[in-house]
């Protein structure tokens, strides 16, 4: 899918094109994981990162990676224990 957006030429001083298309994939990727619409792996695919330069970028910005709550995060736990006995 193409956008087309329009950014005032002055941002041009600071940044290059491709630099401001980066950015732009990078912060919706950033902004769809923190509210819930995409995964991180999606998030990754959607900025051109690997899973893990983009879970950087998520702990910069203290988004969430695992969202777990406490009573799953014990069920897995458990889980796991299960499997190595």
């Amino acid at each position: 899918m193409k956008v087309t957006l329009d950014i005032p030429d002055s941002y041009a001083l600071y940044f290059t094109l491709s630099s401001i298309e980066k950015e732009l994939k990078l912060f919706t990727a950033l902004m769809l994981v923190k509210q819930g619409k995409i995964s991180v792996s999606k998030g990754a695919e959607l900025s051109e990162m690997t899973i893990y330069d983009f879970m950087g970028e998520c702990k910069k910005n203290e988004i969430p990676v695992i969202d777990y709550s406490r009573e799953e995060l014990k069920q897995e736990f458990e889980a796991i224990k299960r499997e190595l006995l």
